[in-house]
């Protein structure tokens, strides 16, 4: 009895620990991979790295990451290696090209604060009948239409829209990230929405500038 009870908390232990360890890699990710071309191990497309991580590129190759610290897109090519850090690479060999994107402020938003903030009052329009409607501050301001979105594991997700009255769009995702441009359709400009996925939520806003469908990653993207 001793030893199955000794066994259960071993076993207990070993899984806190490693759900303990997924969510600091998560939390500690600085970069997305854009775009990948060549033979290189260890990484794919739409991987999102952690500080520290290093990649090697062989002749040829060509690596595009998203910095969504600092809003910066980053192209790497040739042979050499590539050191993550928290809004930029370390690079040695390689020829890295920088582009400054212009990210809307709320996406600096530290994660996990959506929600936290103070919320915002919509009004129905006289006439209409429609109660007035209290958002969350947004934990992202998307730059374009088509959002792309996160996805830890397969599952149901969800687009709510919280400003106007819309039927709630479903979803099963698989992979790694769920391109909402690929669908076929888009969002509103201005247009503030709730995003569910295996008991995640978090809430973001189209700026009313936003650009028609797809653009780069790093200013449509939503992380939960």
């Amino acid at each position: 009895m001793i030893r199955v009870f000794k066994s259960m908390m071993l076993l207990a232990a070993i899984v806190f620990a490693a759900g303990a360890a997924q969510a600091q890699v998560q939390g500690n990710q600085a970069a997305v991979v854009e775009d990948l071309s060549g033979t290189v191990s260890g990484v794919e497309v739409f991987d999102f790295l952690s500080p520290g991580k290093t990649v090697t590129l062989p002749a040829g190759a060509k690596l595009v990451l998203g910095y969504m610290n600092s809003c910066t897109r980053e192209t790497i090519t040739g042979a050499g290696t590539v050191t993550i850090g928290e809004t930029g690479s370390k690079v040695s060999g390689a020829r890295l090209q920088t582009e400054q994107l212009k990210c809307a402020a709320a996406n600096q938003l530290a994660q996990g604060q959506a929600g936290k903030s103070a919320a915002m009052v919509f009004r129905g329009q006289p006439g209409s009948g429609r109660k007035r409607a209290e958002v969350p501050q947004p934990s992202a301001v998307l730059m374009y239409t088509a959002p792309a979105f996160q996805v830890l594991k397969p599952g149901q997700l969800t687009i709510e829209r919280l400003d106007v009255a819309e039927t709630v769009q479903v979803f099963q995702v698989t992979g790694k990230l769920f391109d909402y441009g690929k669908t076929g359709k888009k969002l509103d400009a201005g247009g503030y929405y709730r995003v569910e996925l295996n008991g995640k939520s978090t809430v973001f806003h189209i700026s009313l500038d936003a650009g028609e469908g797809a653009g780069p990653l790093l200013l449509r993207l939503v992380r939960f």
